[in-house]
């Protein structure tokens, strides 16, 4: 499988939009779909425009099929991380259940990220938790009760890299 990644264009976003519209990958994920002016402007104002994000897409034998995002959330800053990093990642679903996405994650937190990082994982989605705990995460939701605005939302983290 011939994975690789790199950076997210404008031309990219229409495809993006489309694998983030389907309403099976939206509940699987417990996230709604945007409009589509609304994710053109979610991805102009808070991602393109953060100088802390990261936006990746996630390619297999030419073809782009999801990405990947990691921004700096303070709302999880301690005095021992005042940097707290998160990742996302979004796949599109006919590309699902083949280690795309464990394979992308393992790259871009390689080429990426320093630790420590975190993830909210929607607990119903054990594609995305398989995918997280195949790249050395682990449920620290316990540690962060006043987050939750959502009974099934975790908080995954990853302190150490590791192949």
């Amino acid at each position: 499988m011939n994975i690789y990644l790199k950076d997210v264009s404008e031309q990219d976003l229409s495809l993006l939009f489309e694998f983030q519209n389907d309403p099976i990958a939206n509940n699987m994920a417990d996230f709604p779909a945007r409009t589509r002016e609304a994710f053109y402007q979610h991805w102009q104002q808070n991602i393109f425009a953060n100088d802390q994000g990261i936006a990746i897409g996630i390619w297999r034998n030419n073809l782009l099929v999801g990405h990947l995002v990691s921004w700096v959330n303070l709302e999880l800053a301690t005095i021992d991380e005042p940097e707290v990093r998160l990742i996302g990642y979004w796949i599109g679903r006919k590309y699902w259940g083949q280690g795309i996405a464990t394979q992308a994650l393992k790259l871009f937190l390689q080429q990426y990220i320093s630790s420590p990082v975190y993830a909210y994982i929607d607990a119903q989605n054990q594609g995305s938790l398989k995918v997280a705990q195949a790249n050395g995460f682990v449920d620290v939701t316990p540690q962060y009760p006043s987050l939750f605005t959502k009974d099934n939302l975790l908080i995954f983290k990853r302190d150490s890299l590791k192949d």
